[in-house]
């Protein structure tokens, strides 16, 4: 009687091929959502509420701030996240070349 044996299982190399294809895509999606989100709010002011009221005077106490609206916070945010993934991407992809 012949003793048949299976193959042994594949490797589990799943992940770390689709790893840096996965990083990639998330670096261009939120590259391109953090420049729609900013160029969507530009050139909008922000109302903050009450800020420095000097009714008799002619003297404004804010002179020259600029505050960030929220949705560009987030597209400042979803900037950062596209570099620290492209930046990954690029690790992934130096690292697999030499090997």
């Amino acid at each position: 009687m012949d003793d048949f044996q299976s193959p042994p299982p594949p490797h589990q190399r799943f992940p770390r091929r689709r790893l840096p294809a996965l990083a990639g895509i998330i670096a261009v999606v939120a590259l391109v959502a953090g420049l729609v989100s900013l160029w969507t709010t530009r050139d909008k002011e922000v109302d903050f509420g009450f800020a420095g009221y000097a009714p008799l005077s002619d003297t404004t106490f804010l002179s020259g701030l600029y505050f960030l609206a929220p949705a560009e916070i987030a597209g400042y945010l979803l900037l950062a996240i596209a570099c620290c993934a492209a930046a990954f991407w690029a690790g992934l992809r130096l690292g697999k070349r030499q090997r």
